[in-house]
């Protein structure tokens, strides 16, 4: 049985065009992991602000009924001190 030599050539040139576009994919890639882990982080810090702003001024909403407290309490004393003849 006689064995035909192969030609290899184009198996070498498609290694040598291959493994480096192979290389350049891999590192995109893990740049692109890289870059989506920092942009999780920065928005969890981002949640936690916002979540941290929420609770600090929640507050604020309950402004309105106080100011309708006061203006009641100033009518009050108003009349209460008309009825007291001042």
């Amino acid at each position: 049985m006689i064995l035909a030599q192969a030609n290899l050539t184009g198996w070498w040139i498609g290694w040598l065009i291959g493994g480096p576009i192979i290389l350049v994919v891999a590192t995109l890639v893990l740049l692109i992991i890289i870059a989506a882990r920092n942009i999780a982080v920065v928005a969890e810090d981002a949640t936690q602000s916002l979540a941290a702003a929420r609770d600090r001024s929640e507050a604020l909403w309950h402004v309105e009924i106080t100011n309708q407290v006061v203006a009641d309490v100033v009518d009050g004393a108003t009349q209460a001190r008309k009825a007291l003849g001042g």
